[in-house]
């Protein structure tokens, strides 16, 4: 009789330490399924485009994968130096642009112009060949060629009529790049959603959207000191855009000053006042467009319009070195702080 009970017993023993292993095992073997991070790479839009995508291996894999394919569709559309695109007729031909997808990106790129008072303006094009940032090999033009590029350049002289994209002076030509790359971002996202990843961080070339949490926790974006290789600090970040620009990308030193791509249209020189921005924002799309808008208008103007803009929040850093924030981040500063 206790021969029979103590070998009942020791078979419930055996029975819960099986349990508790396959429990254990089925964790595990959750977990791994579930945070799997998937990483993609591809050189695009004149930089390196990454996704991670944390889920089950599958279903990742080629999400990312379908999501950087849409994103070269984007990029191959927008390109104006490709000669299949819409864009190098309309510049080179005067060919009206009927593609819906560039006539409605080109609307909210013109509400921007409109919003900032010019100073984000996607008929730039001429200053910068005008300087050389689309060669190799950039120079300080002189005044005069300046003031006679500015002629060729304004935002209002683009108008669309009938659903088509026209120009009103032969000279205008059009350049996507401050708009672009937030739309490519932007239509990567719908991509990774529409096949089930609701986990993701995707960085082209600096500009980043950080998508749903990384696990349990927030994706941690850095934010780029302009005047050296390191951090300001770093952004916790959920379904939030955050989009850096500054002196920093294409520049040139003549005669011991730095001259960068970043113009001011209506003085047709590089935009001064600030080294840096950074722009924590909901839409891709709009947070790359008023990235540059804000690096032109420079730092009181610039925080003026973020203020009043719902959601947006913006870091810029002076030339002098000093740190801005709009006041919405107050709160989170201490999220902005050395990565130990």
């Amino acid at each position: 009789m206790n021969q029979n009970r103590l070998s009942q017993k020791v078979k419930v023993i055996v029975l819960v330490v099986g349990v508790l292993f396959a429990v254990f095992f089925g964790i595990r073997t959750y977990n791994s399924y579930r945070f799997h991070l998937e990483r993609q790479t591809r050189v695009m839009m004149d930089t390196y485009v990454t996704i991670h995508a944390v889920g089950p291996e599958k279903l990742t894999s080629k999400a990312v994968s379908a999501a950087l394919d849409r994103m070269e569709e984007v990029n191959e559309k927008f390109d104006f130096l490709n000669p299949k695109s819409p864009l190098y007729a309309f510049n080179n031909e005067g060919t009206p642009i009927s593609d819906s997808e560039i006539v409605d990106l080109v609307k909210l790129a013109l509400s921007v112009s409109r919003d900032s008072d010019g100073a984000f303006d996607i008929t730039i094009s001429p200053l910068i060949a005008l300087w050389g940032f689309y060669g190799e090999d950039p120079a300080v033009p002189d005044h005069e060629s300046i003031e006679q590029c500015i002629e060729k350049i304004g935002y209002k002289n683009l108008v669309i009529r009938n659903l088509k994209l026209e120009k009103t002076k032969p000279d205008i030509r059009i350049d996507l790049g401050g708009i672009a790359k937030g739309y490519a971002v932007g239509e990567a996202i719908e991509v990774l959603r529409s096949e089930r990843v609701n986990s993701a961080l995707i960085d082209a070339g600096g500009d980043v959207y950080a998508m749903g949490k990384k696990g349990p926790k927030s994706w941690k974006v850095g934010i780029r000191d302009p005047r050296s290789d390191g951090l300001l600090g770093y952004i916790e970040a959920e379904d939030l855009s955050i989009m850096g620009s500054g002196d920093y990308e294409r520049f040139f030193i003549n005669h011991g000053r730095r001259y960068h791509h970043i113009f001011n249209p209506k003085t047709g020189y590089p935009a001064s006042g600030l080294t840096g921005t950074t722009i924590l924002f909901g839409d891709p799309v709009l947070a790359d467009a008023w990235n540059t808008a804000l690096f032109v208008l420079g730092p009181e103007k610039g925080l003026e319009i973020v203020e009043g803009i719902p959601g947006m929040e913006v870091i810029m850093v002076t030339e002098s070195g000093d740190v801005l924030y709009s006041s919405g981040l107050k709160e989170r500063l201490q999220a902005i702080s050395t990565i130990e």
